[in-house]
């Protein structure tokens, strides 16, 4: 996931015409390697971001959520990296801005950079290890990106403070160290599934520095290393998802710009935002419609076939493909069959949770479950499917046993002392009361 920090879908997206808050029209980008790949991708038209500013953008893009801000995504099962994480999936990052501590701390990996400064920046690599029979991965991959450091200030220091290079530079390091992992990935890790986001920082910075000249230049200072992203996701059968956290407006041509005061904030260059994904599945194209930030997190579950629901979002699936993925758990080994017009779709055994892709939507199927050992004889659910759905077929009890909250001792470690903390506070208080 491509997030490039400020850039307003109004001066990308060809069928958009960039304004001034003085109603003049402002200069657009001009970007062969941009254009191509929009071509070759499916792009929503219209997407709207609620909140036009770094923290809530960022926020919103992760969680789906319309109100958002950092403390939204720190809670649990908020984000598409929590439900990445469920699956398996490694969470890399290398961000330049919107690096909250929220963020961070979802990340096996990031690096970020702290000051969010172009003249002097200090990238600094967190690694959070999940799991120590699982640290290999995140290790060699936070090493990676420690070697990539000394790169970045030998190229700036060839340049002015200011500069247009250095803004290039800056940004064009982000996605070239990405590609550094995705590299390592493949050559070490092919089967290992994982999410990375990268964030640009310097098109946003432009804005507010450099006017709209120095916006659009820097939009432009991305438009190669784009391409070797784009190339490279196609390479490795990888889903390539751009977006944006908030666009960029500006009082008049030859202008300082802004996106969060309130003169900005409600103009469509300050709330359009970029959508595009190319992924196995998904045909090239342009959807038309309404949309918001929001939607875009449960959408790229969709594409990823994850079918776990974000807690807070509110936000719903936009619909890339004419088919999903189907989640059932089932309350022990048995016979499972997905039934559509009275003919069996699917029929497999099952034990626990299992995913069926490529179910087709906009059907009414039924959903039949024998135990193998003949004691649950046809549990059955009829449903509608019109995107990712989770049918669940246990009792209670069952789901209580195979919770993800008791398979994982950080919660059941966390519980305890929870626990302890609350007798202890209970005792303390009849010695009080005793006394």
């Amino acid at each position: 996931m491509l997030i490039v920090d400020g850039l307003s879908s109004s001066y990308l997206y060809p069928e958009l015409v960039p304004y001034s808050l003085d109603g003049r029209v402002l200069p657009k980008v001009k970007s062969d390697n941009l254009s191509f790949i929009m071509e070759q991708s499916c792009r929503v038209l219209d997407v709207r971001a609620p909140q036009t500013y770094t923290e809530a953008g960022h926020s919103v893009l992760v969680t789906g959520y319309t109100k958002a801000l950092s403390d939204s995504v720190s809670g649990s099962g908020t984000t598409i990296y929590d439900i990445a994480h469920e699956y398996g999936y490694y969470t890399f990052a290398v961000m330049q801005k919107g690096d909250s501590s929220a963020i961070c701390s979802k990340q096996d990996v990031i690096i970020h950079d702290a000051t969010n400064s172009i003249n002097e920046p200090e990238m600094l690599v967190i690694t959070n290890i999940r799991d120590s029979g699982q640290k290999q991965i995140p290790l060699k991959v936070a090493a990676l990106m420690q070697d990539s450091l000394p790169s970045l200030n030998e190229h700036l220091s060839g340049f002015p403070e200011g500069s247009q290079q250095r803004y290039d530079i800056y940004d064009n390091w982000a996605i070239d160290t990405a590609m550094d992992v995705m590299d390592h990935m493949q050559a070490n890790y092919p089967e290992q599934h994982y999410l990375l986001t990268v964030n640009v920082g310097g098109v946003d910075s432009a804005g507010h520095y450099k006017k709209d000249k120095g916006y659009i230049d820097s939009i432009e200072g991305i438009d190669a290393a784009c391409m070797d992203l784009y190339r490279k996701c196609e390479e490795n059968n990888l889903a390539f998802i751009f977006v944006s956290d908030h666009g960029m407006a500006f009082p008049s041509p030859d202008s300082r710009g802004g996106h969060q005061a309130a003169k900005y904030s409600g103009t469509n260059e300050a709330q359009k935002v970029p959508f595009v994904i190319s992924a196995s599945g998904i045909k090239d194209g342009v959807i038309e419609g309404s949309y918001g930030q929001e939607d875009i997190a449960p959408t790229i579950l969709e594409v990823l076939y994850l079918p776990d629901e974000l807690r807070l979002s509110d936000g719903k699936a936009i619909p890339f493909r004419d088919h999903t993925v189907l989640k059932v758990s089932v309350p022990q080994k048995g016979r499972l069959e997905l039934i559509s017009n009275g003919e069996t779709a699917y029929e497999t055994m099952a034990n626990d949770d299992i995913l069926l892709r490529g179910v087709a939507t906009g059907s009414s199927y039924i959903i039949r479950y024998t135990s193998e050992d003949g004691a649950i004889k046809y549990l059955e659910k009829e449903f509608f499917l019109e995107g990712s759905q989770h049918i669940d077929l246990r009792t209670p009890q069952d789901a209580s046993k195979s919770d993800l909250f008791l398979r994982n001792p950080r919660y059941i470690i966390g519980s305890l002392l929870i626990i302890a903390v609350n007798i202890t506070g209970l005792l303390l208080i009849r010695k009080i009361m005793k006394e």
